[in-house]
């Protein structure tokens, strides 16, 4: 327990001492995220905030490297894949915040790194749940592993909308993934998982609204991919049977829906289904009257339950 506080805590440490830094350069260097109808905010806002988080990430396996070399070697060759895929996403990230890349480049570089998560191991054989089903997916596993981890990693890039409401919801999955991780004694879980909790918790600090600075692609890309991948990890490769997915389902059901509901209207409009629109469901919210701040807490209050809802069925259910 002492080695999760510590993972939990280096990632959080790091992360809020290291954002100002990240903020200034971004100001310097002019790195801001624009202004449009789009947007709900008004004002001038740095973007990169997501290097942080992953700075935060990468000090929290840092601890596990130092503290658990034992469980490092067992799990080198996942660790490493792990390392190169989100690394990777976030240099597409930082490319898509500096310089701006196409939906389609953007979708094809994500299935190319998909294709190397799959590679590393990390990979959707079939949903079961104890008594109720179990569905092995065969040769389609590859392809719909691909579909889950793009389309995870550009959920949490379209939820990323207001102020404080991307790495919120982020905190709180991984926070319950790591409980979930608890109940089944999965260190490779537990740690990754905490590392992420602590990271987005300390950059609420100047996430929040009113934001100071945004994430953007470079961390809304970065987590998804890293929840996604936890939502499919298996501790024993050989064996179909996954714990997380159906609980990682439930957790993020708004964001799934969200993202579903963007693609469907974007179709029956004609439009580009990777461009962005203002009609997502925290803007329906935001014209009800609601504001940032309360929209955001509405969702984190939905996505705690959900994630209580899912610890519950795990626990009781085996899920």
């Amino acid at each position: 327990m002492i080695t999760y506080l510590i993972i939990l805590a280096v990632s959080f440490i790091v992360v809020f001492l290291i954002t100002p830094t990240i903020r200034y350069v971004a100001l310097k260097f002019y790195v801001i995220d624009k202004i449009n109808n789009r947007k709900i905010h008004k004002k001038l806002v740095t973007k990169l905030g997501g290097l942080a988080i992953f700075l935060g990430y990468l000090g929290g396996l840092f601890v596990i490297l130092s503290s658990d070399t034992g469980f490092f070697k067992a799990n080198f060759y996942t660790l490493v894949g792990l390392l190169t895929c989100s690394f990777l996403m976030l240099i597409l990230g930082i490319y898509d915040d500096l310089q701006g890349s196409g939906a389609m480049q953007k979708l094809i570089v994500q299935i190319v790194i998909s294709i190397l998560a799959v590679k590393s191991g990390f990979i959707l054989k079939g949903i079961n749940a104890p008594g109720l089903f179990n569905i092995e997916f065969g040769f389609l596993s590859v392809p719909l592993t691909i579909l889950w981890l793009v389309g995870m990693t550009n959920s949490i890039n379209l939820i990323d909308g207001l102020d404080g409401l991307a790495p919120g919801i982020s905190a709180i999955t991984a926070f319950f993934i790591f409980l979930i991780g608890l109940l089944l004694k999965d260190n490779f879980v537990i740690y990754i998982s905490l590392a992420v909790t602590g990271a987005c918790l300390a950059f609420l600090k100047y996430n929040f609204y009113p934001a100071k600075i945004f994430m953007g692609d470079t961390g809304s890309l970065f987590l998804g991919l890293i929840i996604a991948i936890l939502a499919i990890y298996r501790s024993n490769p050989a064996s179909s049977a996954n714990h997380y997915f159906i609980p990682t389902i439930i957790i993020l059901i708004l964001p799934l829906i969200d993202t579903t509901l963007a693609i469907i209207r974007r179709f029956l409009k004609k439009q580009n289904i990777l461009q962005g629109d203002a009609s997502h469901i925290h803007h329906y919210f935001l014209k009800k009257g609601l504001t940032q701040s309360q929209t955001v807490i509405t969702f984190y209050v939905a996505t705690f339950f959900l994630g209580v809802t899912s610890l519950a069925l795990t626990y009781f259910l085996g899920l």
